[in-house]
């Protein structure tokens, strides 16, 4: 892979010390990408487009056969997902400005596609600024928690193009990452404002206004062209 992550080093059984399994990672190093510069967040357009082409090219029957399964979040489904939405934007109109929720509101209202055609990849399955690390430079330096990993649509992953890029980034994001319809496209945004959202939700329920700014910043990002 061209971007680190937690590789695991020993596997641990349960006893009557600790009752479950569990695994030891390496330790890889970087701060989580919050409040950087949008500059800086380019840099990594070109690095993040390889590592995600290099997973998603690992053979889908390959990881069945490692036990990796079928993704359970019916990803494709934006239907359901738009009516989510619709809801926790009701819960968080005090916490959102004019601004910030009329451009949600907006695009919501704008989602007229129910479904996108199923794809198969191997994902992260969880890509967002919360498990991602990034360097003195800015640039990333880890990928973390890989606790979705699974088969799915690849945008997905390739959501981070919108809620961690800025829009100048993408086109030679994309170009790097070999190309993407405008249905993958599509459903990247909606995806890299939904998971924002959903940390928003629980950084308001938690009082951490540092994530909440941030899950905010994404949401916006994801939402600019």
């Amino acid at each position: 892979m061209t971007i680190p992550y937690p590789k695991p080093l020993f596997y641990g059984e349960a006893s009557d010390e600790y009752p479950a399994p569990f695994l030891g990672y390496d330790y890889v190093p970087g701060d989580f990408p919050i409040g950087l510069a949008e500059e800086r967040r380019a840099l990594s357009a070109e690095t993040l487009a390889k590592f995600l082409r290099r997973l998603h090219e690992f053979p889908v029957q390959a990881a069945l056969k490692c036990g990796v399964q079928q993704d359970h979040r019916s990803l494709t489904d934006i239907a359901s997902r738009k009516v989510k939405l619709e809801g926790f934007l009701s819960k968080l109109v005090e916490h959102l400005s004019p601004e910030e929720y009329g451009v949600i509101e907006a695009y919501i209202s704008r989602l007229q596609t129910d479904r996108v055609e199923a794809v198969n990849a191997l994902l992260h399955g969880d890509l967002h600024f919360k498990n991602m690390l990034v360097n003195e430079k800015g640039i990333v330096s880890g990928i973390i928690d890989w606790g979705d990993l699974s088969i799915g649509h690849p945008a997905c992953d390739l959501s981070v193009a919108y809620s961690f890029l800025p829009p100048y980034a993408r086109g030679v994001f994309f170009e790097t990452y070999g190309g993407a319809d405008e249905e993958t496209k599509l459903l990247a945004r909606l995806i890299a404002v939904y998971i924002p959202v959903l940390i928003l939700m629980q950084a308001v329920d938690d009082r951490n206004e540092e994530i909440a700014a941030e899950a905010k910043s994404n949401i916006m990002r994801a939402l600019s062209d």
